[in-house]
Formats: C-alpha cells, structure tokens, sequence
C-alpha cells in the first residue's frame, strides 16, 4: 500500500517516516463495514486516514479523499473539528467512540502506532432524523442543510431531482412491502455511485448533488446514474425493470437561493418525464416560460370544467359497403373566453400531467351518455357512440362500477357506448389491462383499440385483446397509396383482426382512392373528412336524419 504526505493543493509526495503494510494494519485494524462488534449500521463514507500527532494527514486513499471533500471542501477541517479525540491520545493509545462532525454522528477508532495516528470508522445511520429510515440514505432536511451551507460558502454544484418511472402504479400492483424493498435497493445502489450525494424526501423521491457545474462533466455523471438502473431489482420472488427521470439545476447559474433552485430541478424533472422517462434534462429559461404557460392553463381547465366552456363534437364512423353512419366519436373542443378554440393537442397533455382528465373524463361520459338518451327520446336511429379514455381513467380501480352507475343513471343499453383505448396503453402493464377489459366486456360495453400500428405494432398482441374493433391508425391510411409496406400493414391487420372476429375502422380517410383501397381490401368501417368533419350536435343530428329520410 503506497503511503504519501497529503500537502496543500492536495498533490501527493512520497512518505519516508512511515512503514507500515496493509497486511499488518488490516490485522490491527478489520474494515469497519464488517466490524459487528459496532453493532450498528453504516453507510457508505467510511473513514480510513492517517495522520501525525499534530493533525496533519499523511496518508489518505483517494476514494476517501473524494467522499470527504464533497463533504468539507477541504478534507483537514474534519481532523480539525474532532481535536477532542486527539488530545485523548495523551492519556492511552486507543480511543474508540461516538463523536459529532458537522451535526452528524459518527463512530470512530482512533489508534496510536509509532508517531502516527491511525483513524477508521463510520458516520453512523442515525436515528435522529439525519437519514432517511428507511432507505439509509440522507434525511432530505439533511441533505438542505448540507446544501444551504455550501450556498452560503458560494460552492458551486449540481442539483438532481430523482424519481422512478410509474413507481405508483408498480407500489399499487405488487403491494407497499415489495415497493420499500425496491426503493432499498435504489437508495443502496445510488449511494454507491461516490461521485454524488444521495438523499431521499418521500416516496420514490430521490435528491442528488455533484460538486461541479461542469455540464459535460455533470452529464456523463449522470449518464453513469442511469445505467444504474440497467440491472433488474431482485424482489424476493420476482425481478423487476424501474427507470428513472432526472431533472438538473445548476448553483448559482440557474438560481442563488435553495426554494428557487428546487423548484427549477423539479421542472425539469417533469419535462424529463414527458419525454418518456430513462432521461434527464437541464433547467433552461424556456422551460421556466413553458411553466408559466402550463400553470395559465391548468387554472383555465379548472375554471372551463366550472362553466362549462368545454363541448362535444361528433364525427361519423360509416359502414364501408353501405355508406350509413353506425357510430360516431365523441371529440373534445374548447373554446376559451379569451383566446378562442384550443386544440385537444395542448390542453389534453396537460390536464393529464395535472390529473384534471379525471374530471374531463367524468365530464364527456356523463354528457355522452345523456345525449345518447336525447336522440333516442328523439327517435333518432341507434348510434353508438365512441369515448376517448385516458390512461389514468383506465387504472381507476373503480371505472367498472362507475360507468355502470352512469349507465343506469341514464337508463342506456351499454351497447351504445364503446370505449377506445390506444394501443400503447394496452401493451403497458398488460396483465392488470386484460383483467379490466374483460370486466368492461362483461358489462356490456364494445371495446376499440385506437391509434392501431403506432405503439407495438405486433398483430400477435391482439389475440390477447377482448376487443371488439380495431382503428388503423391515419398514418398508415394516408401512405398506403404510395407505399407497399403501409398497404402491406394495413392488409395484415384487416386480415388477422377479421380472423378473430373483430371489425376494423380505418381512421384519417380523406379520398376517393383510399376508401376504394379499404372497400377492396375488405375493410369494414371508415372514418375521416372524406365523410365528414367532426360535427356539433345539431349537425349530427341533422345528417342522420337525413339518412333516416333517403332510407324510407
């Protein structure tokens, strides 16, 4: 083991005064990370260093270096902090206890040998709210004080706002015990990573810090947190795949005070989520504008769901062969007070993030189902209507029950109603998925697989769906004219989905060429401007009503 004097600057010269091997000081000395006589538990900053009697280290390995210097800035303020036990020395050659460095508690062995002075030990996981007690990693008003310290001292570093990717959902499916167990095996596995400072405040919550503001140099770092996460969990009896989403902000470039900061890292956590998580983003000035815009509209969406801004429009599904309309989709539109029509591609993003597309959902089935009755009180020809449902309606534990109450409440035949999930939203979490649909089949309710093609692609997933309708998604609609390959899919689908004795709807058909494709290539049902645009009520009911006049 090379030995060397530690000057200021911290560059190394070697050491001639002191000789000593590794083989004797492990016999003197057994790793404190293994020393059961402690009878505590350790975290991961163990100390090993040597100093003379005067304090000044002489020898300290470079991990040891690292993890302290993260923590002291300067790695000689923490003998300095615990002279007390040096002066102890005086009086017998070992000293072993409790002190306190910084606030923390910290058990230490400190022997006298030759001229030197021999230190090991561990901060200890404290019960005094300095760790986190479940995960062992710091307590999060740990890691804020450690930070607005540095703050206060102008030392530079990087914040990271850390959380698992559908860890609710996951926490909800295998139970609250397998999801602390997991969240164990995050905290230990980051805590190894020595190039940070782990944290962790609540749930799957985690904080980090690097001591730099280097942005290549934080991002490498961060790349090497993520592949942290490439290895699966062992769960006792099952393995489990978790992902995480990071957002990063940067003291003092982004912000010079500690609720700012976390506030930036927390932004860009959420943009790093919308991006599909496994990915980390930077706090920009642009996102803190993006903010602003998605507050504005989370305030609006609350305030349109109160009076009532919100409308339905319809557009038609017709029957290929015959040219009829045999069910409709119900589309959302939204004409604010102030800046007029929204499209459903900006506010519906963002009452997903911000859990209002419960309500909304809520809102469209309830004025679905009532205008369903309307017609039928008016003698309009059955239509079925289509309803749009998200992915946090579907995983409602009680979305089964509450349909059928609205159903009852509007004393409708659940024929009338079809639900349409997309397709990635049936592939994710596919086995809690199949349980509920065939709890809404059981119902009554006709079933459709939206945006078919854009998610998994694989024909082979539908035999698992109880599904009564496949949609092709437009994309595949528009290009099949000109492309084999899109032709291709969409004669597959038809074909598999017909032997499995499901209808398919081709969405986005907009020419006389692509309907004569579809009708050739036996597709059932079809739906796009070519037929119509989406319809307010009164349209609706004036085209069906002239169809109910040309078939008498």
């Amino acid at each position: 083991m090379p030995y060397g004097l530690i000057k200021e600057g911290g560059k190394k010269t070697k050491s001639e005064d002191y000789n000593m091997n590794e083989q004797q000081f492990l016999y003197q000395h057994p790793p404190l990370m293994k020393w059961e006589a402690v009878g505590q538990q350790f975290d991961q900053y163990a100390l090993f260093f040597i100093t003379d009697r005067d304090g000044t280290i002489v020898y300290m390995d470079d991990s040891l270096s690292q993890q302290l210097s993260r923590r002291y800035h300067d790695v000689h303020q923490f003998v300095e902090r615990t002279d007390d036990i040096v002066s102890s020395l005086r009086d017998a050659n070992v000293w072993r206890g409790k002190t306190v460095v910084d606030d923390r508690p910290a058990y230490v062995h400190v022997h006298l040998f030759q001229s030197h002075i021999v230190w090991t030990g561990c901060f200890l996981l404290a019960t005094d709210g300095y760790n986190d007690s479940l995960t062992g990693a710091l307590s999060y008003e740990s890691f804020q004080r450690m930070l607005r310290e540095r703050m206060n001292e102008r030392g530079p570093f990087a914040l990271l706002s850390l959380n698992l990717d559908r860890f609710k959902f996951i926490n909800d499916l295998i139970g609250y015990e397998y999801g602390n167990e997991l969240l164990k095996q995050v905290a230990e596995r980051l805590r190894r990573y020595e190039n940070g400072i782990v944290a962790r405040q609540a749930r799957d919550q985690f904080f980090l810090a690097f001591y730099t503001i280097d942005r290549n140099e934080i991002r490498h770092m961060i790349r090497d947190v993520i592949q942290i996460f490439s290895t699966p969990f062992q769960l006792t009896d099952q393995e489990l795949t978790i992902t995480p989403s990071i957002g990063v902000s940067v003291f003092p470039d982004d912000a010079t005070d500690w609720t700012t900061l976390l506030s930036f890292a927390d932004l860009a956590l959420e943009i790093a989520k919308e991006n599909g998580g496994n990915t980390y983003c930077f706090y920009t000035n642009e996102l803190k504008k993006t903010n602003e815009e998605k507050l504005y509209m989370q305030h609006s969406i609350r305030k349109a769901l109160k009076q009532n801004e919100f409308t339905l429009h319809y557009q038609p599904i017709v029957d290929i062969q015959t040219g009829d309309v045999v069910a409709v989709e119900a589309l959302l539109r939204w004409f604010h007070p102030k800046r007029g029509w929204i499209s459903p591609a900006t506010f519906i993003p963002i009452a997903e993030e911000t859990n209002l597309i419960q309500p909304i959902g809520d809102w469209v089935l309830r004025n679905v189902c009532e205008q369903s009755k309307k017609w039928k009180e008016k003698g309009l020809p059955h239509v079925q209507i289509g309803v749009n449902v998200s992915i946090k309606q579907f995983l409602q534990a009680d979305l089964v029950k509450h349909i059928e109450h609205v159903l009852c409440t509007y004393d409708l035949d659940p024929f009338c109603l079809k639900l349409e999930i997309t397709e990635s939203m049936a592939m994710h979490h596919i086995d809690y998925v199949l349980a509920q649909l065939q709890s809404l089949k059981n119902l009554g309710l006709q079933l459709a697989v939206d945006d078919f093609g854009t998610g998994y692609s694989s024909l082979n997933y539908l035999k698992k769906l109880p599904v009564d309708i496949i949609k092709i998604d437009r994309s595949f609609i528009q290009d099949m004219v000109k492309h084999s390959y899109d032709l291709s899919i969409v004669r597959a689908v038809i074909q598999v989905s017909h032997s499995l004795q499901m209808k398919v709807v081709a969405e986005g058909v907009e020419t006389e060429e692509q309907l004569a494709i579809l009708k050739r290539e036996g597709c059932d049902r079809a739906q796009g401007y070519y037929f119509s645009k989406p319809l307010a009520t009164e349209q609706l009911e004036q085209l069906v009503q002239r169809e109910k006049g040309r078939s008498h």
